[in-house]
Parts: structure tokens; C-alpha cells; sequence
């Protein structure tokens, strides 16, 4: 699918390193926690492509459960290095990533808020 929203673009990079790093968690975490953050990047995908098909008084709906999705997020890559299913270098990496799509985030959601 091609999508020019950066926002989608980042996230979908995010997507595919955290997906490569979750292949390598150990098998008691594949139902849980794996399941856990799969599901949360896959929503966060969906409310990316809700929040830019509705109108501007409805996006901040779909924005507010990006945020929240990327809360639970920063809270299992916390969990995953103290864990150690992370390495050191991984979890700076899916940090950052994580961080810079929360700024993006958080700026589409001012600007919805001016509107």
C-alpha cells in the first residue's frame, strides 16, 4: 500500500525492527508478551489509517489510541531489556524510534486541536 504520511512510514520502519527482534524472545513469551505488542504495533497501524480517512473532528479519537498503544509500547520495550529479551543497542534503538513517532504524534494531534 503506498501512503505518503510520514507518521506511517516511521512507524511501519518501527513495525518491521521490532518484528525481527520479537521472532528472537523466548517461546514462554510467544503467547504473551509477543502477542501483547504485536497486537498493539497492529492497531497502532489501523488507527494511523482511520485517523486519515475521517473528518478533522473526529481524528483525535483515533490519535488519542495511537498515544495510548504507544504508551503500552514504551512500557513492554522497557520490560523486554529488563527481561533481556533486548540487548542494550536494541532497546536505544526501538527507544528512539519510539520516541520520534510520539513527536509527530503529538504534533498532528495539536494541530487537530487548532483546527
Amino acid at each position: 500500500m503506498e501512503n505518503n504520511l510520514l507518521i506511517y512510514k516511521k512507524y511501519t520502519d518501527l513495525y518491521f525492527y521490532a518484528y525481527n527482534l520479537l521472532e528472537k524472545y523466548p517461546k514462554s513469551e510467544k503467547f504473551a508478551l509477543v502477542t501483547d505488542i504485536k497486537n498493539s504495533m497492529n492497531n497502532v497501524i489501523k488507527n494511523i489509517f482511520y485517523a486519515q480517512k475521517v473528518s478533522d473532528s473526529k481524528k483525535l479519537y483515533y490519535l488519542n489510541i495511537i498515544d495510548a498503544e504507544l504508551l503500552f509500547q514504551r512500557f513492554a520495550t522497557r520490560l523486554s531489556y529488563n527481561k533481556k529479551y533486548i540487548s542494550p543497542n536494541n532497546y536505544k534503538t526501538w527507544s528512539l524510534k519510539t520516541a520520534e513517532i510520539g513527536r509527530m504524534l503529538g504534533g498532528w494531534m495539536r494541530s487537530c486541536l487548532k483546527e
